[in-house]
């Protein structure tokens, strides 16, 4: 066996540049300041790409990541995510008195819409679609028909979303989804009766959703009752 052994050397750096980051009420900014003799100069601020551009080089590599069909679009903290229309279990616990009549569908098969969620690792937000196809980014967003999303469509998620902290986006964003489709659909609050245009309310659509696919009568997902927003895909993408 042969031992190899390599000399050392001593490297000396000096401190030439520092990268600052300022936080107020949850938002962040960035700035490069100069050294001058051990003290900060004026610095200038900085985008989240400039920052990103500083840690790679044209000599550096990472690992590719794959894209699951799924993805619309992603960036290292967040993603746009569609799920096709298709038969799944929908859940309901449902707490006012008036209402408790969904929870005796609670577990069976409807066909869902289309929908396109944006996932950061703080939030999911929800919109339907009408059409077969992955949107474009002329897509036209609508309504999403479902209890526990707000006026500014956003999930209000269970416990379980807190407590996924997949480190790759992609991963988290698929645990979401599903977080999203297994929960239980309850509160209802504002106008999210109106989320929907059929003349008997979101409640008794869901109802009949259930009843039309156990007796074979539904095969897709009736688009003509969802309710347009003024969105379209490129306008969630900022």
């Amino acid at each position: 066996m042969i031992e190899v052994t390599y000399p050392q050397t001593n490297v000396h750096y000096e401190l030439s540049h520092a990268l600052l980051f300022y936080q107020n009420a949850g938002n962040t900014v960035a700035a490069l300041h100069q050294v001058r003799d051990r003290q900060l100069l004026a610095g200038k601020s900085i985008s989240v790409q400039d920052v990103e551009e500083l840690f790679h080089s044209e000599r550096q590599r990472q690992k590719m990541i794959f894209l699951p069909p799924e993805v619309v679009a992603w960036s290292r903290n967040e993603v746009i995510w569609f799920e096709k229309s298709r038969i799944r279990p929908i859940y309901f616990n449902a707490p006012e008195p008036k209402r408790r009549f969904l929870n005796e569908i609670s577990g069976k098969n409807v066909i869902w819409p289309n929908l396109v969620f944006r996932i950061s690792r703080n939030n999911i937000s929800c919109w339907a679609l009408r059409g077969k196809n992955k949107p474009n980014l002329n897509a036209k967003l609508y309504r999403p028909p479902f209890t526990n999303v707000s006026n500014d469509f956003y999930f209000c998620p269970p416990d379980q979303f807190r407590a996924t902290h997949d480190e790759n986006i992609i991963d988290f964003t698929r645990r979401a989804a599903d977080i999203f489709f297994r929960g239980h659909f309850s509160h209802l609050y504002g106008n999210m009766e109106r989320s929907i245009s059929y003349s008997r309310g979101l409640d008794r659509f869901w109802i009949k959703m259930a009843k039309d696919f156990e007796c074979g009568k539904s095969k897709t997902f009736p688009n003509q009752y969802l309710i347009p927003t003024t969105l379209t895909l490129r306008s969630i993408l900022s």
